[in-house]
């Protein structure tokens, strides 16, 4: 019987290639499962093109998807109250229109989302 290795032992899991057997090992918090969603993704963009030195030390500490997450939290927090504050000051002439309220949230999302682009996702954090 052969003897087991220190990474069996400690019960490291392995993947086989080509006839070669790979120990899966990662660092902690190497692979986030955290969906970091459409503003967190703008950000991740903003600060890799715009700031590059605090892109590689978010990615160094593991902590770029965490705040990526939290950006892209806040950022559609402040779009819902600008649509909900713009649309509660712009009532339809007619309540029964669809078309003119389809109109009126589009303006709102238009509106509310130039905002969360310059205040929120286009900010350094």
């Amino acid at each position: 019987m052969s003897e087991e290795t220190l990474f069996e032992k400690l019960g490291v899991k392995y993947i086989e290639k080509d006839g070669i057997f790979y120990p899966l090992i990662a660092l902690c918090g190497e692979k986030k499962n955290t969906d970091v969603g459409k503003y967190g993704h703008m950000w991740i963009d903003y600060i890799r093109t715009e700031y590059p030195q605090r892109y590689k030390s978010l990615v160094r500490f593991g902590e770029l998807h965490d705040k990526a997450a939290e950006v892209n939290e806040v950022a559609y927090e402040l779009l819902e109250d600008i649509e909900n504050e713009w649309l509660s000051k712009h009532k339809p002439k007619h309540a029964n229109s669809f078309v003119e309220m389809y109109q009126l949230r589009t303006q709102a999302r238009m509106i509310a989302e130039e905002v969360v682009l310059h205040d929120v996702v286009n900010c350094f954090h």
